[in-house]
């Protein structure tokens, strides 16, 4: 249920911003598309308009409205996270192709396919530009299956990924085992593998890391 976990190097406890809900108002919005579609294409053939219709236009535009409110709160929380800690980079893992191949069942497709990241990297990017700072967005493969903990090489996706393996593995939803059995956040996790991704020994010291704390937009 996280749409963003927030990790530094500062010493800093990482903070794990609840996405609830964010997935309920996508669900919402889906389910009435889905609704709203069957009506407008009921009898018509594929290539047959119309596509769209005045009750379409405006949940598409109550939906972009909510998800822009809790998308500004989100960003605005990295915001002010950075000036506090004196942040000079923002390291944004993105995966260009999230969720387009998912098949995690009706209901997780419904909260998660078209949620719109790229707008929250929008608002997180000109945020912290406008007060300095530098934002670099970098892919994430492997960011979940690596072990922070154990240093582990974070590759890149190939054609060979069958074959590639690690120091230790999520056991269940929410935690990650390292290969000496130390158990961390699997967000948090993921978060560091990122900024390592990008600055290979960020992290002189990881304790905060063990104890993260909860953020619920509402």
């Amino acid at each position: 249920d996280n749409l963003a976990t927030i990790v530094t190097n500062t010493g800093r406890r990482p903070v794990l911003v609840k996405g609830k809900n964010i997935k309920s108002i996508n669900q919402r919005y889906n389910q009435l598309k889905a609704h709203y579609m069957g009506i407008l294409r009921h009898g018509k053939n594929p290539k047959e308009g119309p596509f769209t219709s005045k009750r379409l236009e405006k949940i598409n535009h109550k939906r972009f409205n909510q998800m822009k409110d809790l998308f500004h709160k989100a960003s605005c929380q990295i915001e002010q996270m950075a000036l506090e800690e004196d942040i000079d980079t923002i390291i944004i893992g993105q995966n260009k192709d999230w969720k387009q191949n998912s098949n995690m069942g009706k209901k997780n497709n419904q909260s998660f396919v078209s949620i719109p990241h790229s707008l929250l990297i929008q608002m997180m990017t000109y945020k912290a530009e406008r007060h300095g700072i530098k934002v670099i967005v970098t892919e994430e493969s492997y960011t979940s299956k690596a072990s922070f903990l154990d240093n582990d090489e974070i590759p890149v996706y190939s054609e060979n990924d069958s074959k590639k393996s690690f120091s230790g593995k999520r056991i269940k939803r929410g935690l990650y085992r390292s290969k000496n059995g130390t158990l961390l956040n699997a967000d948090v996790n993921g978060a560091a593998n990122i900024m390592r991704k990008v600055f290979e020994k960020a992290f002189t010291c990881i304790d905060s890391l063990f104890q993260p704390t909860s953020s619920i937009l509402k």
